[in-house]
Parts: structure tokens; sequence; C-alpha cells
């Protein structure tokens, strides 16, 4: 089949979290097993531009990749507004739409991955202008509570511009089953397929090869809870942050590290919370990671903790389990699964009921292991990526046949 995706940016624009790696891992698992992949996308790396040719088609790891120039008119006129200066934008790229009507004809499907953005409107608009085959995937955007966060703007443009996109979808694509409900609590009853991300376990270790302690001065004895993601309100560090102060005494070893792009401007004002209760050393800011980094702290790191207001289904929280890290997640992130197979807890996102969960857990060290060791062993079988580009390949394929083999 002939593919293409439709995403708002693409590796190595990792600042925009996890949708980067499991659309560039399922784009180059569909390569391997003889599909060709197209991504149309944009330079963006959120509050940076991509360092990667423009406009043009180049080969990212066996997949064609056109990064089209991004212009944010009124970011670069009102820099000075707040609810401008801290989006992503709209991603308006003005190249794209002329090479859409070049490229979409000699597609087979066509699969957007984020609504809100210029690249998914214009595919999307092109995929149904020509007859081909549109999968959707919202990626947790819709979740209820992501759609509290400006939710007037976004109930908005979903009535204008997502929903009749959506309606005419040959299928949506839904993380998990939480996803399936909130595409119809829009009032959308196109068809729907689950399909989870993946993760290659092979990539994560077990065990730190650096001298993660040396790095950021974190004792080799001092239990680590680990964030990983976008340091954004809807992800909720400020309430682990919390949960942690209030278990300092408890727990008086342990070690916060808050690792990601700090997206809103907060970590200074973390700082000086974590200084006013001298605790300096205790939390640690390593800002982004990746890399050998990235891959150090998963392994060093003795629980994962997520307390998001609303996930798709996150690709840290199965980076972490990939490391043999357990996990302590809340609702919000929609894996009762941890639970249930005995790989991490599910508790409500107040700080409180995180701060309990966190003495709870970090009292038990062989406890912990175990779990690492079965979260381990449980998306090595279950989230594969061979397995997830398979699912994505039927459902292309059963799409197909329902339009007629456009």
């Amino acid at each position: 089949m002939k593919i293409l995706y439709a995403v708002h940016g693409y590796k190595p624009a990792y600042r925009l979290g996890g949708p980067i790696l499991s659309v560039s891992a399922a784009a180059e698992t569909l390569v391997r097993k003889g599909h060709e992949v197209t991504v149309f996308t944009t330079d963006s790396n959120l509050d940076q531009d991509l360092d990667v040719p423009t406009d043009r088609p180049v080969d990212v790891d066996g997949v064609r990749v056109w990064y089209f120039r991004r212009e944010e008119i009124l970011k670069k006129w009102l820099p000075f507004v707040p609810y401008l200066s801290k989006s992503i934008g709209f991603l308006y790229a003005p190249a794209m739409a002329a090479e859409l009507e070049r490229t979409v004809p000699a597609m087979d499907v066509v699969h957007t991955h984020l609504p809100f953005n210029y690249p998914t409107f214009a595919a999307a608009r092109s995929a149904l202008r020509h007859g081909k085959p549109l999968f959707y995937h919202q990626r947790g955007v819709f979740d209820p509570e992501r759609l509290k966060f400006r939710g007037m703007k976004k109930r908005l443009y979903i009535r204008a511009v997502e929903r009749p996109i959506m309606e005419k979808a040959t299928a949506l694509i839904a993380l998990t089953e939480a996803e399936v409900l909130s595409y119809r609590a829009l009032g959308v009853r196109s068809p729907c397929r689950v399909i989870p991300n993946g993760i290659d376990v092979s990539k994560y270790r077990q065990a730190p090869r650096g001298e993660i302690g040396a790095r950021w001065k974190i004792a080799p004895d001092a239990p680590v809870i680990l964030f990983l993601g976008r340091v954004h309100p809807i992800k909720g560090a400020d309430r682990l942050l919390e949960a942690f102060l209030e278990i300092r005494s408890d727990s008086p070893r342990s070690v916060l590290v808050l690792a990601g792009p700090d997206e809103w401007g907060v970590e200074t004002k973390y700082r000086e919370v974590v200084h006013r209760a001298g605790l300096d050393g205790r939390v640690v800011f390593p800002g982004m990671v990746t890399g050998e980094e990235k891959l150090d702290l998963l392994a060093r790191a003795d629980l994962f903790c997520l307390p998001s207001d609303g996930e798709g289904f996150s690709i840290a929280v199965l980076e972490a389990l990939a490391s043999g890290t357990p996990v302590l997640l809340s609702p919000g992130c929609h894996f009762p699964e941890v639970e249930a197979e005995g790989i991490g807890r599910v508790v409500p996102s107040e700080p409180s009921r995180i701060g309990a969960a966190l003495v709870e857990l970090l009292a038990d060290p062989e406890r912990l292991r175990e779990m690492g060791r079965k979260g381990r062993d449980f998306v090595s079988v279950r989230y594969t990526w061979d397995r997830i580009a398979g699912e994505l390949a039927d459902a292309y394929a059963d799409g197909m046949k329902r339009s007629g083999g456009r």
C-alpha cells in the first residue's frame, strides 16, 4: 500500500512529545513490512524550528518525509500574548497544499494524526476531495478533561472543522476504549477501531550504563521517582511536586526527577518552591532528555509517575515499563491494565492520594522490582510495533475495500 501520514511534527522533533515517537515507529515498521509511507509534516519542534531541509522530500530511516516550513503569523506579530506564545500554533505551511494535490491522487490511504493543526486539516480535505480512504487519529486530544483546557476555542473549532472531517472519515482510530467514548461524546458515529501505541522493548535497558548519580548528584541507593514528559499543566507535574513535598519526611532519601521541556516556563517557579522547602538536591530538573541519557534515567528510576488529566496512550509509560520500571498513573492515563497485571498503580491525581501511593510503593523495593519485571514482560508481548503495524495495515486494507478499492 501507499500510505500518506499527516502529522504536526516528525522526528527529531522530540520536544513535541510522544506522538513523534509513535508515528515515526509506526511508519518505519510499515515500511519494513513492504508498504510505502510518505509523511507530510512541519519543521516544528515545539518552541524551536528543526534544522532540516524544508519543502522537499528527504529519507528518514526509510520513510519519505516532507518537512514543510511553517508560518505562525499571529505568534510572530503578538509574541507578548501568553495564549499565543504558549501554544504550538496552527502550524500553517504555505507550500503544503499544492504538494498534497500532487501527491494524494497516487496514495491508497491518508491517515491524519492530530487535530487542531493545518497538516491534518489540509491532508484530510485533500483525501476527501480525491476520494481516498481517510483515517483519523485524535491521540487523546478529545479527552473530556483535555477539552476543558481552552475549551471554548476547541469546541468551536471541532464543530466548524474537525467534526465535519470525522463524519466523512473512513474510520476513526482510537488508542483506547476511552477514546471511542470521547469520539461518541462529540456526536460522531463514523466506524472506529481501537489500535494502541507500541514499543520496541529491545531498545530499552533495565540498568543504567552511565553515571546517573554523578550527572545529577543522585546517591546510588536513593529511591528515584521519575516524571518524564512535557512540563504542561495537563500533565500534572505540579501535583506530583506537591505530593513529593508532602511525603519528604516519610521517604527521606527519595529523589524526584522532573524531566521534560519547560513548555510553560514554570521551572523557575518550581525551583523556588523546592528551595523554600529546603529540598535542593532532592528534586532534579534535567530538562529535555534524549538518547542515552533518557535510557539511563528510565532504567535508574524506581518508579515512574504520570498524574495526567488526560492522555491518549502515553509512550512514556510504555518506555518506563519496557525499562523494567513500574508505574504510578492517574485514571486520565486510561491504562487500567497496569493494576490488573500487577505492574503499577492507578490512583486519583490529588496530591494527597499520589503521596500516599508513593510512600506505600517506595517502602517495598522488592515489590517494585517484581512489578518492573512483570511490566517489561507484559509490554514485550502485548505492545510490539510489529503487532500494532499489522493492525494498522489490516484497518487500511479494510477501509480500501469498503471504499471500493480507490
